[in-house]
């Protein structure tokens, strides 16, 4: 199906596309009938046929209509033109947290403030999904837009846990999903995630906030996820040495090693955040100095297991035996040769 500006679905027009991802293309859109404007979102056409992508896509709008919260996009409905299914969602005019964060190059005092306004809105929303036994598990600046007013709304429940629901995996979708900037070491170990998973990719957030960085960077993908799973961030004070000790804990606390050792809920860090006065900053600094390094204890240089899908790993088998059957050919022609 082409999908270009002035052409219709359904009783939407197009307007021009807003972006794509892993799994779907995204199109700003009129409401013909309701007179707004939406955004329309489409897998794939190399996914369509495809059983398991059609069950994520499907879930991905039982949990969007699951959840109505002021700081989450609105799902309205699950569509279809002729074969094609696409979902109807909520226009939110602003731009993404992450445009906003390149706009904010400059360090400045209200930083911090910044960091807990966002913290405490995306927090909020993700404490309300959380009692609805939704985990985002791939928070990132990417997946929240900020309207011009300062409101954040989270969106893209693409990966999203429903707790109950069986594990859905396709080809192009590992084991492991998440963005490896933000992704807790449960997640890089092969994990699921929960709600303690989206606690700390909302510590990165807010870290990348307040210093401007995130604590981990490295030449690949594989050296960032190391890093998560087996070094402890360096304290924001590193970076900003004015941070407050309070925000600078409630923070760092997010980012623990093990789930088990962040915030208990969204609710108890968004709490901390709103209420700085009642957080208590020693026992805090005291738990995070006796956090030994490593999410198992491993040493860093420790490389971590990459989860592979059944196809991938059959096709990496092949590789390395065809790789290993070629050394092993010219190593006997030279040795035949003499």
């Amino acid at each position: 199906m082409e999908l270009e500006p002035g052409s219709h679905v359904g009783h939407y027009e197009i307007v021009r596309p807003l972006g794509h991802g892993g799994m779907s293309n995204v199109f700003l859109a009129h409401d013909c009938d309701g007179g707004a404007d939406v955004v329309l979102k489409f897998p794939h056409q190399d996914l369509l046929g495809d059983v398991s992508a059609h069950e994520r896509f499907r879930r991905e709008v039982k949990i969007g209509q699951l959840l109505r919260h002021p700081h989450i996009q609105e799902v309205r409905e699950l569509a279809y033109a002729g074969s094609n299914e696409y979902i109807v969602m909520e226009y939110i005019p602003g731009d993404s947290l992450r445009h906003v964060l390149r706009e904010r190059q400059q360090r400045s005092a209200d930083d911090f403030d910044f960091a807990i306004n966002i913290g405490v809105q995306i927090g909020s929303a993700l404490e309300y999904a959380h009692a609805s036994h939704v985990a985002h598990r791939d928070l990132k600046p990417e997946n929240v837009i900020v309207s011009p007013d300062g409101t954040a709304k989270v969106m893209d429940f693409g990966i999203a846990l429903l707790k109950g629901a069986r594990r859905v995996t396709w080809g192009p979708l590992s084991t492991q999903v998440g963005t490896p900037d933000y992704m807790a070491p449960e997640q890089i170990q092969g994990g699921r995630g929960d709600a303690r998973t989206d606690i700390y990719a909302l510590g990165m957030m807010l870290y990348e906030i307040v210093a401007h960085k995130l604590p981990y960077s490295g030449d690949n993908a594989l050296s960032i996820m190391n890093q998560h799973v087996n070094v402890k961030p360096a304290t924001l004070s590193t970076h900003r040495k004015e941070t407050t000790p309070a925000l600078e804990e409630t923070i760092m606390k997010a980012l623990r090693l093990k789930p088990q050792d962040r915030w208990p809920t969204m609710e108890a860090m968004v709490e901390s955040l709103k209420n700085s006065e009642s957080v208590d900053v020693d026992a805090l600094r005291k738990e995070r100095e006796a956090e030994p390094e490593g999410a198992v204890g491993a040493k860093a240089a420790r490389l971590i297991p990459i989860p592979m899908n059944p196809v991938t790993a059959v096709v990496a088998f092949g590789v390395v035996a065809i790789l290993v059957a070629i050394v092993l050919v010219f190593w006997l022609s030279g040795h035949g040769g003499r």
